[in-house]
C-alpha cells in the first residue's frame, strides 16, 4: 500500500512537489491499498448517513427576499443544522477544489420557477439527502474538514452569501444618504418655521393687536352709552391678539427647537456610518481578492469566509439596530412635537374663543 494526499493544488502541484509543504489536518489522509495485487482502492472508513426534514420557507431583508431551509442531522452527531440551496451550492465548489482529484457528485438542478410548490420542495428534498448520503459514502470526502463544517457548524448563516450582505449593506448605504438629506431640508424647514412664527406672524398679530386695542379705546369716546360693551369687546380682542402674537413668538421652543435638536443627534449619528460601511465594503474587498487566488486552500477560505461572516452579521446588526432605534425615537418625536403643535392651536383657540365671547349676542343689542 501507498499513502497520497488528493486534497491540495491539484495534479499539477502534487506532480511537482508544491503540496508537500501544506499542512495536513490529523485524520484527513488515508490510505490507497492494493487487493488482490491488482485493484487499487481507498482504505475503508466509516461512512456518514444524512437525514433532511422539514423544509421551510424563510425569508430575510425584512420579505424583500424568500428561499427555502432544509433542517440536516449527521448520525454521526444527532445535531440539527440549517442549509438553504445556496449554501449546498458553496459546500459543492468548495469540494471541487479541495478534491480536484476526486469525482464530485452534481447537485440536483437550481429551480428557476416554482421551486416553493410542495411537489418539488419535496422532490428537492429527496434528492438533496440523497446527494449528502453519497457524499458520507465517500472515504475521503466524507470526513473532510469542509464537510464537517458544513455538517456541523451551527449557526443562522454558517456559509455566508457575500452578494447579499453586499447588497443590503448598500441599500442601508443608499436609505443613509436619503436620510441625511431628508433630515437636512427637515432642519432648514424648522428654521424657516422659526423666523417666520417669531417673525412675521407674531408682528402681524401683534399689529393686529393693536388696531383693535385702538379701534375699542377710540369708539369708546364716541357719544353711544349702549357701545361700550362692543368697545370693550374690541379692546379684549385687541389684548386677545397681543396674547396669540407672544404665544407664536414662543412656540418655536416648544416644537420646532426640541425637534431640530433631535434631528441633529441623528444627523451625527449618520455622519458616523460611512466610517461603519468603509469597514464592510473593505472586507468584502479582501474576501473578493481573496478567493480569486487560484492558489488558495479551501479550508483556509471556510475560514475567512467565515471571519467575513461574523462582520457582516455584526454590521448587518447594527444596521438592524439603527431601524429600531430610528422607528422607537421618532415615534417619539413626532408625538412630542404633533402633541405641542396640539397645545398650541388649542391655546389659541381658547384665546379666540373667549374674546368672542366678550361680544354681546345681537339679538339682544
Amino acid at each position: 500500500s501507498s499513502g497520497i494526499n488528493a486534497e491540495y493544488g491539484g495534479a499539477e502541484d502534487f506532480i511537482l512537489g508544491k503540496e508537500k509543504d501544506q499542512a495536513i489536518a490529523v485524520g484527513e489522509t488515508i490510505t490507497i491499498v492494493t487487493t488482490n495485487n491488482i485493484d487499487l482502492v481507498w482504505q475503508n472508513a466509516q461512512s456518514i448517513s444524512v437525514e433532511i426534514t422539514e423544509p421551510i420557507k424563510k425569508q430575510k431583508f425584512k420579505g424583500m427576499k424568500s428561499f427555502m431551509s432544509y433542517h440536516i442531522t449527521p448520525h454521526t452527531t444527532n445535531l440539527t443544522v440549517e442549509r438553504r440551496y445556496k449554501q449546498f451550492d458553496w459546500f459543492h465548489d468548495r469540494l471541487g477544489e479541495k478534491f480536484p482529484c476526486l469525482i464530485i457528485p452534481p447537485l440536483p438542478e437550481k429551480a428557476v420557477v416554482g421551486k416553493f410548490q410542495e411537489e418539488f420542495i419535496e422532490q428537492r428534498r429527496d434528492k438533496l439527502e440523497n446527494w449528502l448520503n453519497r457524499i458520507g459514502r465517500h472515504p475521503i470526502i466524507a470526513h473532510s474538514t469542509v464537510t464537517r463544517h458544513f455538517l456541523t457548524v451551527k449557526c443562522e448563516a454558517p456559509l455566508p452569501d457575500t452578494l447579499a450582505s453586499e447588497s443590503y449593506v448598500g441599500s442601508f448605504s443608499t436609505f443613509s444618504k436619503k436620510m441625511e438629506s431628508n433630515l437636512d431640508r427637515l432642519v432648514k424647514q424648522n428654521d424657516d418655521y422659526t423666523n417666520k412664527m417669531m417673525g412675521g406672524i407674531k408682528h402681524m398679530y401683534s399689529k393686529y393687536g393693536a388696531i383693535f386695542k385702538e379701534m375699542g379705546e377710540l369708539y369708546d369716546t364716541g357719544p353711544l352709552t349702549n357701545s361700550k360693551p362692543v368697545n370693550g369687546a374690541l379692546i379684549s380682542t385687541g389684548r386677545c391678539y397681543q396674547e396669540i402674537s407672544d404665544v407664536y413668538d414662543n412656540q418655536p421652543r416648544q416644537d420646532a427647537h426640541i425637534l431640530s435638536e433631535s434631528i441633529r443627534e441623528y444627523q451625527g449619528i449618520l455622519g458616523a456610518v460611512p466610517d461603519m460601511l468603509h469597514v464592510h465594503k473593505g472586507t468584502a474587498q479582501k474576501v473578493k481578492d481573496f478567493t480569486r487566488n487560484d492558489e488558495k486552500d479551501a479550508d483556509e477560505e471556510a475560514q475567512v469566509l467565515q471571519r467575513y461572516s461574523t462582520i457582516s452579521s455584526a454590521v448587518m446588526a447594527e444596521i438592524n439596530h439603527f431601524h429600531e432605534s430610528r422607528n422607537t425615537d421618532f415615534n417619539v418625536m413626532m408625538r412630542t412635537f404633533l402633541t405641542s403643535q396640539l397645545d398650541f392651536h388649542k391655546n389659541v383657540v381658547t384665546k379666540l374663543e373667549h374674546a368672542l365671547s366678550q361680544y354681546p349676542d345681537p339679538s339682544t343689542m
